[in-house]
């Protein structure tokens, strides 16, 4: 699972302006009548029972209706009182809304065309300029001459931004081309070098470049039995470090094949590590944790972070995306960090290898 932008494009309409009661009575709406309904809509509370699909549509039907409510009346308010304080939160999270792509994104595109040109609030004009950087990006399929245009546009408006280092990794993760691709990551590292997605760039550079280095893990206390682990303990033993969370259905899908593993070759000098993402203790992700961990009788120790995606050590090592798996060999050093779907093949070899230097 890849976290890349925050809010979701979720598959829905642009609808026109609500025309409520007033409105067919041809009495006038203002700014602070509409601000009122829009505080008024609730979004529904997710189901407890997330297997209850009778439970899960209806709330996705709610949810759906609840955006499209708030996206009509956004723009509605920005009809009424284009300088109004509120617009640059609800036209964004209007715009956020909409797919990228058809009819629906090019009315879309219109709607923020218009917006820069006649606007004279700034914190909209750049929103406006973050949704069209957005759209471009998303149609380009990692063509930078599509994109970067628009990119542009919105560095320029707001190079504070910390969305802006966001656009340069996206856009250098979805571009081929190495050498287009090298220069949006050396910019990144340039002009936002202390920003979230800075730091990720820099973990990834640094799993290219740490295979066959001493793999450094922080000493731990399991976050299940207290046991306190680390490199030291672990030397002479192949280690398998699994970033993973309870919450990423394809972690919790790969997990048997994993207690498989393990009990396999535990007796052979294997030790597993679990680095969990889960969130913060607050938010029950230790609970979320444990409970899991004690269902389904996982036996490896289990690094609790508790910053899920802002936790520092996987964030070093730019892990964006789970499960991730790495190995490293019986002298402590890094042998891959694309181990995943490949541990059947590459424990065996670090057991023999060493089985056989130690004949020699």
């Amino acid at each position: 699972m890849r976290r890349l932008f925050g809010p979701a494009w979720a598959a829905l309409a642009i609808a026109g302006v609500l025309t409520g009661t007033a409105l067919a009575q041809g009495e006038k709406r203002n700014a602070e009548v509409i601000l009122k309904e829009i505080a008024a809509i609730k979004m529904p509370e997710i189901p407890a029972n997330r297997q209850d699909r009778a439970a899960v549509q209806e709330y996705i039907q709610k949810q759906t209706e609840a955006v499209q409510k708030k996206s009509d009346l956004a723009l509605e308010l920005f009809k009424v009182d284009p300088e109004s304080a509120e617009l640059p939160t609800l036209m964004s999270a209007r715009w956020m809304a909409i797919p990228p792509f058809g009819p629906q994104a090019d009315a879309m595109a219109k709607e923020i065309g218009q917006v820069l040109a006649s606007s004279k609030n700034e914190k909209l004009k750049v929103e406006a300029q973050f949704a069209k950087a957005l759209v471009a990006l998303r149609k380009s399929q990692g063509k930078t001459d599509d994109a970067m245009p628009a990119i542009e546009e919105f560095l320029k408006a707001a190079p504070k931004d910390p969305r802006a280092g966001q656009m340069l990794y996206a856009m250098a993760s979805m571009t081929e081309d190495k050498t287009k691709k090298t220069a949006l990551e050396d910019r990144l590292l340039k002009d936002f070098p202390d920003s979230q997605f800075g730091a990720m760039l820099k973990g990834q550079r640094k799993q290219r470049e740490a295979v066959g280095k001493p793999f450094d893990l922080p000493e731990f206390k399991d976050a299940i039995s207290g046991e306190t682990y680390s490199m030291a303990s672990l030397k002479g033993k192949v280690v398998v470090i699994d970033f993973w969370a309870t919450w990423c259905g394809p972690c919790v899908a790969e997990m048997p094949t994993m207690k498989k593993l393990y009990a396999e070759y535990k007796p052979k000098g294997v030790e597993f590590v679990g680095v969990s993402l889960d969130q913060p203790e607050d938010a029950g992700g230790l609970t979320a944790l444990k409970d899991f961990v004690k269902s389904k009788e996982i036996g490896w120790p289990q690094y609790y972070q508790g910053k899920g995606w802002e936790s520092e050590f996987s964030g070093s090592w730019g892990v964006n995306a789970i499960p991730c798996v790495f190995i490293v060999d019986q002298e402590g050093n890094l042998h891959s960090t694309e181990a995943r779907g490949k541990l059947e093949t590459l424990i065996p070899e670090l057991l023999e290898k060493k089985t056989g230097a130690g004949g020699q």
